[in-house]
């Protein structure tokens, strides 16, 4: 995010290498406006989703009483913000629903909540799988806990050479 702000033409804008997991293993001192549940967090590898995608996609990711079979939440920067040149320019491909937003979009914002299915598989994918954590333990709090985290995020994805559709600007396909 700071190098999305950085972009931008801020100029006084520092990175904290490590993000927040590692300022509070530190021990360094943090405010919560609200406390997240305590939640099991639950992970899923790059090539356990990707034959977990295509199973879905064969059958247009909808199981037969029409629910869908598995849903994609994409946490990254993926509007142009970024100034980097590999993973923010690609999705993962599948016919599946894939809902690309940013963290605190869900703050407050009961729709986007609500378009969460709550027996079905979810997967967050952040870039490195570093903000998933707090996806997961805040929408535990609205009944959905079929979510899993993909392991390093979508690096991982991008290492293994799984198929990946590139995004535009606007984070469409």
């Amino acid at each position: 995010m700071a190098v999305a702000i950085k972009n931008t033409g801020f100029t006084n804008i520092k990175i904290y290498n490590g993000g927040i997991k590692d300022w509070i293993k530190s021990g360094k001192r943090v405010q919560a406006i609200e406390v997240l549940p305590d939640t099991e967090i639950n992970l899923i590898d790059a090539d356990e989703l990707m034959m977990l995608i295509a199973a879905a996609d064969k059958q247009n990711c909808i199981d037969s009483r029409g629910q869908p079979l598995l849903t994609l939440i994409d946490l990254r920067v993926a509007k142009g913000h970024s100034g980097k040149k590999g993973a923010d320019k690609y999705r993962i491909k599948t016919r599946c629903h894939t809902i690309t937003t940013l963290l605190d979009d869900f703050l407050d914002n009961s729709p986007l909540i609500q378009s969460i299915p709550e027996n079905s598989l979810t997967v967050s994918i952040s870039e490195t799988g570093n903000r998933d954590e707090f996806l997961i333990r805040y929408l535990s709090k609205f009944g959905r806990n079929n979510i899993r985290m993909l392991t390093y995020g979508m690096r991982s994805w991008l290492k293994a050479n799984y198929p990946v559709e590139e995004i535009d600007h606007k984070g469409n396909k």
